[in-house]
Formats: structure tokens, sequence, C-alpha cells
């Protein structure tokens, strides 16, 4: 195939004058010539093509990287419905419901999952329900916020971050009765009555 290109460009200067000759060496060598001699017999070449078209477009050898078919990437938007934003939660065990809303809803096999922050700390268990149930939260101001992850632990969304104040009754305000009432201080001793006998 190499041999038959370089023929054809040592040949194409010739096509362009004209007719063309060849002829075979005593050795056995073969010479093209534009110039006519004994024992040499005109090649029949066919014109040259000059109405070959262009492609319009160059096709471009992607990577297998860029081969590969580029999955859509979704818009997710993620926000904390429960407990709202400044809300206070009067619970003595410190139980709190949270519940996430995920716009659009997450497919159950996509392997997506959500995981909840308190006070900026990461919850160890991520799940797949938008729905949390936290215990034994301390009294006082906390925050917090929640993440949508992909199957590789890649953050796709996150919720703003809310605030909300855990109410717990204390020990010392606990009686027998179940009624929680501040310790009262002992009474003190009034002046005797009329009529009534002081002892020393």
């Amino acid at each position: 195939m190499l041999r038959a290109l370089l023929l054809l460009f040592n040949l194409m200067p010739l096509l362009a004058m004209g007719a063309i000759y060849k002829y075979i060496n005593p050795n056995g060598t073969v010479e093209y010539s534009d110039q006519s001699r004994e024992g040499a017999v005109e090649v029949k070449v066919a014109p040259l093509r000059t109405d070959v078209p262009l492609p319009s477009k160059i096709k471009k050898t992607l990577s297998p990287e860029e081969a590969q078919p580029q999955q859509a990437v979704s818009s997710y938007q993620l926000s904390i419905v429960n407990p709202k934003n400044e809300a206070t939660v009067r619970e003595n065990t410190g139980k709190i419901e949270v519940t996430l809303q995920v716009t659009p809803p997450i497919d159950a096999n996509s392997n997506y999952t959500l995981q909840l922050l308190l006070d900026g700390q990461a919850m160890d268990e991520v799940s797949t329900r938008p729905k949390y149930t936290l215990t034994n939260v301390d009294r006082g101001t906390h925050t917090l916020q929640a993440k949508l992850l992909d199957p590789w632990g890649r953050v796709v969304a996150h919720s703003k971050s809310i605030t909300f104040y855990m109410r717990r009754h204390s020990i010392l305000f606990r009686n027998k009765g179940g009624n929680h009432r501040a310790p009262q201080m002992p009474k003190m001793p009034g002046p005797p009555s009329p009529g009534s006998v002081a002892f020393p």
C-alpha cells in the first residue's frame, strides 16, 4: 500500500503535464516519463477528480470517559418541615420528631440518602426516609440542618439551618404526685394567738 502511494505521488507532476509513457529497462526496472521513446508504452490514466466533496464535520475521537453517556443531573431542593425555625419544643425526655422534604422526591432505587446535622455535628445514621426521631436532646438552643447525599457520598443538596429551643423540666421540680411545682420554703412560726399559753 505504501509503495503504491509513493508511486502515485511521483506520477502526480506527470499527470498534470499530459501523456505518460512507461518504459521497462533491460534490467527489469520500470521508468515513467512524459517523453516517448522506442519501446515505451503510453499509460492510460483516468483524469483526477476535483469535485470530491469535503466532509461537513470532522469527527473527533472521543476518550472512553467522553464516549460514555452523560447522565442528566437533577436539581434537588431540601428543606426541614418540622420543627419550624425558632420553634420551642417542650419534651421532658428530650425527644423531637424531625421531618424533611425533598423536591422532586428521590427515587427509592437511586441509593440517595439523607443525613441530619445537630449543632453542626453529623448524625451517624443515614436514611432514605425523610423522618428522624432524636432522643435525649439537652435543654437549650440547638440548630438543625439536613444534607442529601448521592451513592458516592457527595452532597447533592442541603437545607437551610434552623434554630429550635428544647425545654425540659428539671428533676428538682418533680414531686410524687407527678405535678411540677417549685420547692416551697418552710413556714416560719407566727406570733401566739390571744389566750394561748406560751411555753418557755
